[in-house]
Order: C-alpha cells, then structure tokens, then sequence
C-alpha cells in the first residue's frame, strides 16, 4: 500500500468514526437544547475550574465573539457562571454550576 492509499484510508476511517459520533451525540444533544458547541464547552469545564474565553475558543474551535455568545447561552441558562479570575482580576473565568453538572451527568448516562 501507497502513502497516498493509507492517508486516504484513515481519512475516511476518521470521518466515518464522526459521522458515528455525531449521529450518537446528536439525538442526546437535542433532548437536553444542546450544541455540540455547548457540548465541547461543557466538557472543557468538567476537566478545568473555570476557563477563560480564549481557552473555551480554542477547544470548541469557534471565534471569541461567538464563543462569548456561547458563553451568554450557558450562563443563561443556568448551566455555568462567571467569576473573576483570582490571579488577574481583569479575566474572567466560567465555571461549570450545580445545573451544568446536573446536565452534563444526564447527557452521559444517555450516551451509556
């Protein structure tokens, strides 16, 4: 096999393997007025207490004004909070809350 034949390959293993993701998550999603923006957030701030826009940008993989549109969206609904940042009282933090942890809990006993 060819370099060219085994990329090819993988890349469409990989897209099949998100094309079976996303048919999965999205149903979930849906049920509970989920994104996959949301989802990718959410997930971030079950690994991390608090993260800033920037990082929440870069893992949702959205610009930071509509990842500070996101943000509007989970604080919203309940699902997280801002704080300051304790080191640089300039940043500001989101955190997960009770509601968004609540959530998220149901989102993955759904996908079990």
């Amino acid at each position: 096999m060819d370099s060219d034949t085994t990329v090819r390959g993988t890349l469409a293993a990989i897209a099949a393997a998100d094309d079976l993701i996303l048919s999965t998550l999205t149903p979930v999603l849906a049920e509970h007025d989920l994104t996959i923006e949301h989802f990718r957030a959410l997930r971030l701030l079950t690994e991390v207490d608090g993260a800033t826009v920037g990082e929440i940008a870069a893992r949702t993989g959205t610009t930071p004004s509509s990842t500070t549109r996101l943000v509007d969206r989970l604080v919203e609904r309940g699902l997280a909070y801002r704080r300051t940042a304790p080191t640089d009282r300039r940043s500001v933090l989101l955190t997960m809350s009770d509601t968004g942890r609540a959530t998220w809990a149901s989102v993955v006993d759904a996908l079990d």
